[in-house]
């Protein structure tokens, strides 16, 4: 079972297990998502980031006890990644690092579309020379934001001046753009290939396990 960390507090189970439902419905596999408390606007920047650290090695560690057998991070900054890896046991993966991975067997030329003023650090780690440029949408500051008609025409701006600057495949580097839904739509309007952050996790995770059954 793989356990979703969600790196902002929500008040539903349904919205809750939206981005762990991403995964069930493209993979197959069973999920247990839960989410971090007393962060209502997530992980946005370095001081939202410190506060939610240790509140994922906890959900972590209380994951792994409920028995998944893997953890992942929604959360494109991969926050927590090494402090959540040495606290357990099982394997803990991060959306954008995985979202990073895949961009490579894609492309040479990547983009990052992003709502923080910088790329996250573990996705400009993973691209390298890849990396040609990032970009924000047009007033976005919170993943909420986004799911506004607003927030995504920003997107969708943002990733076509991405396309103009050379890229070939362009990281969503902030989980937001999965609930929305955006990479389909830039691969179908801009004919790039789009990284969904949530879905390259789950992609992940499915090779991982179909390893393990093989052996």
């Amino acid at each position: 079972m793989l356990g979703i960390i969600r790196v902002i507090t929500l008040a539903d189970q349904p919205s809750i297990d939206l981005h762990g439902e991403l995964i069930k419905h493209r993979f197959g596999l069973s999920v247990m998502s839960r989410c971090i408390p007393d962060q209502p606007m997530g992980v946005y920047n370095e001081e939202t980031e410190a506060l939610a650290v240790p509140k994922i090695i906890r959900l972590a560690q209380e994951l792994e006890q409920s028995g998944c057998t893997a953890i992942g991070i929604s959360c494109a900054a991969d926050p927590a990644l090494p402090e959540a890896r040495a606290a357990v046991s099982v394997p803990v993966l991060g959306a954008g690092s995985c979202a990073a991975h895949l961009a490579l067997t894609a492309a040479g030329k990547v983009g990052v579309l992003t709502i923080l003023n910088e790329v996250p650090p573990y996705i400009r780690s993973i691209l390298g020379e890849a990396y040609i440029g990032m970009d924000r949408p047009d007033g976005v500051v919170t993943t909420l934001d986004l799911n506004t008609p607003a927030g995504r025409t920003g997107a969708l701006a943002g990733a076509a001046r991405l396309v103009d600057l050379g890229a070939e495949a362009i990281v969503l580097a902030c989980t937001g753009f999965a609930t929305i839904g955006l990479a389909a739509g830039l691969e179908r309007e801009l004919g790039v290939r789009a990284l969904d952050p949530i879905l390259s996790l789950g992609a992940a995770v499915a090779v991982s396990a179909a390893g393990v059954d093989r052996n």
